[in-house]
């Protein structure tokens, strides 16, 4: 898709991925819950949470709009001209591969973060590239969303997720980043701009070293225990079963972990969320929970590798014990376990991102409003979605 003539950037500003069209002003701009999906928080300097549209109040300040969106959480933050959260939302993943529910859980978030005097809205979204019908309708829901037509004042920018994560890790500079949440994916961007993404090609074709991935693999030991073929997995499965609050022996044990499965509004989210509980046990001291994570860091750090290979200058080649600059997100990569692998690999200690993923959106929501954000504005953004997110810490899930 195009960019307006009004946005001087152009796709190509972001990563040649992204895309950029032109909204009007929203109807109903508030930022009052939706009861779909919980509440929508303002701070008490915020508009009112029942505005709409008409003659301009020099009193409600311009703001810029910024969404991570996921394949387990979306999350939402309202920004003003000085880098201070006017409002923040969150909610249910908004993947199109993963989620038949995906358009009504981001119109939903949208329409709760509403506001009258928006200048710029970015959406980070898993699953998106401009090339993809799914992402026209990407596009669709998000002009639907913040009730914003076509041919109006508001610049809107969609792109995948993972450059919104690099972008907020490197700034818009070079390096590597490994993005490890329910799925997976390296995205490289050279010295000199080029791109390279390796991986993310969903659960059902890869994501290895994903929260999926961990999850399903150590489910596997578990079914290969109740089938009685491992029973040197007894421990691991053992413990990873009553995390769950599910029975180890007996006869109800099989169609107990068949009916937590079955139960799960999100499977794939549910046994993403098992890589923490993975993490946990290899803590603990369980070798093969630990052997888990140490593979799901080898997957990270060959996807990282080869996406760095293919912008190195002219021979497109990295020799294979060459230290990578990379940095990372997801919530897989709070483990200490597979962050140690993945350096080991990449000969080198990761760079601790300069923002959480959201952080990235904001970045580009505030270039495309035309506001120069200082490092001052920076270190705002980024102690206030620390503070708005701690269990993200410097991730997303």
């Amino acid at each position: 898709m195009t960019a307006s003539p009004t946005d001087p950037t152009g796709p190509g500003h972001a990563s040649g991925t992204g895309s950029a069209i032109n909204a009007g002003p929203g109807v109903d701009m508030g930022t009052k819950a939706s009861s779909s999906t919980g509440a929508a928080t303002s701070t008490p300097n915020g508009a009112p949470s029942d505005v709409t549209s008409g003659t301009p109040d020099s009193t409600v300040p311009d703001t810029i709009l910024a969404i991570d969106g996921g394949g387990t959480h979306t999350r939402a933050v309202l920004l003003t001209r000085d880098a201070g959260v006017l409002a923040h939302a969150s909610g249910p993943g908004c993947n199109p591969f993963d989620r038949p529910e995906w358009a009504q859980n981001l119109h939903d978030l949208l329409h709760r973060m509403r506001h009258p005097a928006l200048q710029a809205a970015t959406l980070g979204m898993a699953g998106y590239d401009a090339a993809r019908p799914s992402s026209a309708e990407q596009e669709q829901v998000a002009r639907a969303g913040l009730a914003a037509p076509v041919g109006g004042a508001i610049r809107l920018w969609l792109e995948n997720d993972v450059e919104t994560a690099h972008r907020a890790a490197f700034g818009g500079g070079a390096g590597v980043f490994v993005l490890a949440g329910t799925g997976s994916v390296a995205m490289a961007r050279g010295a000199g701009g080029q791109i390279a993404r390796v991986g993310g090609w969903g659960w059902l074709l890869g994501d290895e070293g994903g929260g999926y991935w961990i999850g399903r693999k150590a489910l596997g030991h578990v079914t290969r225990f109740l089938d009685g073929a491992a029973r040197r997995e007894a421990a691991f499965a053992t413990a990873l079963l009553h995390r769950l609050g599910l029975p180890a022996t007996g006869d109800n044990a099989a169609d107990a972990l068949r009916e937590w499965v079955r139960t799960r509004a999100h499977p794939r989210s549910a046994m993403a969320a098992l890589a923490h509980v993975v993490d946990d046990l290899a803590h603990a001291g369980d070798m093969q929970a630990t052997a888990l994570l140490q593979r799901a860091g080898t997957h990270l750090a060959r996807q990282a590798r080869l996406a760095a290979s293919r912008v190195t200058p002219t021979t497109g080649h990295m020799p294979e014990h060459t230290p990578v600059v990379w940095s990372y997100g997801g919530s897989v990569m709070n483990s200490l376990t597979v962050r140690h692998t993945v350096a080991e690999h990449l000969g080198a200690a990761p760079l601790p991102p300069a923002l959480p993923p959201l952080g990235g959106a904001a970045l580009r929501s505030a270039e495309l409003a035309g506001w120069a954000w200082d490092e001052t504005c920076r270190a705002r953004l980024g102690n206030a979605l620390a503070r708005i997110f701690p269990a993200d810490g410097q991730t997303n899930a």
